[in-house]
């Protein structure tokens, strides 16, 4: 008989994702399987930023899992600051959190490093993301919501203006820039 060797993983071939140990150690008995295999979907879903945006209906084909049980997973992920997210336009993003360590035992007690063989920075991970047209859209959305702000803030100013007199709403009550002080204005 032929002596089989053992395949051992290979992290280089970019066919992985890590997870931080904190997440079994500190979350695990408070997120259960379901929480587990839930920030295991987003992390392998995940970008270089640590963030990405499957469907509910999509997490929950991949795990096995009905719609409703990644919802409430979901939820309890994001109450218990594991992660965040944020609704865009027609899908929610994801934000995989960074997780500390409450007591993190000191590397020498235990015997071993902190970092285990495979596991980098997420900075050192591959340069493909999950999606980049969708990853492109969400920063141009981003970007705009900045310029319209300032736009509604100009406006506004506008509006609150009558005539090149600048009107303000202080204590409820409406108030007139003098050049020097706000002075009540009486409603005639």
């Amino acid at each position: 008989m032929q002596d089989e060797k053992a395949k051992v993983r290979d992290v280089r071939n970019g066919d992985w994702y890590w997870v931080s140990k904190v997440l079994l150690d500190e979350y695990g008995s408070k997120i259960q399987p379901i929480g587990i295999a839930i920030y295991n979907c987003l992390a392998e879903h995940a970008n270089q930023e640590g963030f990405c945006f499957p469907s509910h209906k999509y997490i929950a084909e991949k795990i096995g899992s009905s719609i409703s049980s990644v919802q409430r997973g979901i939820r309890l992920l994001i109450k218990l600051g594991i992660i965040n997210k944020k609704r865009q336009r027609y899908h929610n993003v994801y934000y995989l959190l960074k997780l500390d360590r409450s007591d993190r035992p000191n590397s020498k007690q235990i015997g071993q490093s902190d970092r285990q063989f495979g596991h980098t920075d997420r900075s050192d991970r591959s340069m493909g993301t999950t999606n980049k047209n969708k990853e492109k859209d969400l920063n141009k959305k981003n970007y705009d919501q900045i310029k319209n702000f300032k736009e509604l803030r100009s406006m506004l100013a506008e509006k609150m203006s009558i005539g090149g007199v600048k009107i303000k709403i202080i204590d409820g009550k409406k108030h007139m820039w003098t050049g020097h002080h706000w002075e009540a204005v009486k409603d005639t």
